[in-house]
């Protein structure tokens, strides 16, 4: 297995890279970290300015790599490459078909509340067109950190699709020898102008949402013939926030996350809820590209 890092010059970039560690540690993978620096014009100028310029990118991409091999443990060995791209998003894609990789791993936006993730402009063209599975570092994903880890769970929304994506999230657990847990998110969101049923009404819906979703979970767990041990939780609360909160995380876990039935096949695309689990997840989050039905 190969992740490919997109390392920015900013914090987002090393908590990518510290996520990239325990990913590299648990399922023996190898690293190769990415900088993309922009297109400068192909033909020189008769000030210089630009080849100046694209000199100056270079070096300060030399600096950034040279920063981040200095804080590698010394159990971890990455290699590090230096591409100029018209965006990041098309050069990080173009590695990452290159050297063959099969996770890419990013990080968070400065502008999202600590311990959660937030998209950049980056990353929120990754998040729509990635070809690959997309695992995102939340924001102060610890930096010194020299953990594997210990348990996925896999966002079960109790749909059709459900047991497919846990039967993937148990082939990942089984390569990673960790247990699985089942997660599904009940949210009693208490708007400022209710329905006019009134919110008794809606809360009744979401306790029969949080039966049915239980139900799903029981006969998904019943049926289950993977080797991989399998437990489910409901997490429940008013908000999406006190919905995660609600549950108990491990130190060291990551949430697995399918794409949307709308996104096209073979591709990352993040629908209306799994953008809210990804944004309020308190744990690393791993989205897995949409397969045929």
């Amino acid at each position: 297995m190969k992740l490919l890092v997109g390392l920015s010059a900013d914090q987002g970039g090393r908590e990518a890279l510290a996520l990239s560690q325990v990913l590299s540690r648990s399922c023996k993978a190898s690293i190769v970290v990415c900088t993309v620096i922009p297109d400068t014009w192909g033909y020189p100028s008769p000030a210089r300015v630009d080849g100046e310029y694209g000199a100056f990118l270079r070096q300060h991409a030399a600096r950034i790599q040279e920063k981040a091999k200095g804080a590698l443990p010394p159990d971890i060995h990455a290699d590090f490459v230096v591409v100029s791209a018209p965006s990041a998003r098309e050069g990080l894609l173009q590695v990452a078909s290159d050297v063959g990789a099969d996770c890419l791993v990013v990080g968070s936006t400065r502008a999202a509340p600590l311990g959660r993730f937030g998209e950049g402009r980056v990353t929120t063209d990754v998040l729509r067109s990635a070809h690959l599975p997309v695992a995102v570092a939340p924001r102060g994903y610890p930096l010194h950190t020299r953990a594997q880890l210990r348990r996925l769970s896999c966002a079960s929304g109790g749909g059709s699709n459900s047991p497919k994506l846990a039967r993937r999230c148990a082939e990942l657990a089984q390569s990673m020898n960790v247990p699985m847990r089942l997660v599904t998110l009940v949210v009693r969101d208490k708007q400022m102008y209710p329905s006019v049923a009134g919110y008794d009404a809606e809360n009744i819906i979401s306790n029969a949402w949080r039966e049915q979703a239980r139900d799903s979970q029981a006969v998904l767990i019943d049926q289950w013939d993977s080797p991989v041990a399998v437990s489910g939780e409901i997490g429940d609360g008013d908000t999406w926030k006190a919905a995660f909160d609600s549950l108990l995380w491990a130190n060291a876990e990551l949430l697995v996350v399918g794409s949307s039935n709308l996104g096209p096949l073979l591709r990352v695309f993040l629908g209306s809820n799994a953008i809210k689990i990804v944004h309020n997840s308190p744990v690393p989050c791993l989205i897995l590209p949409r397969e045929p039905e």
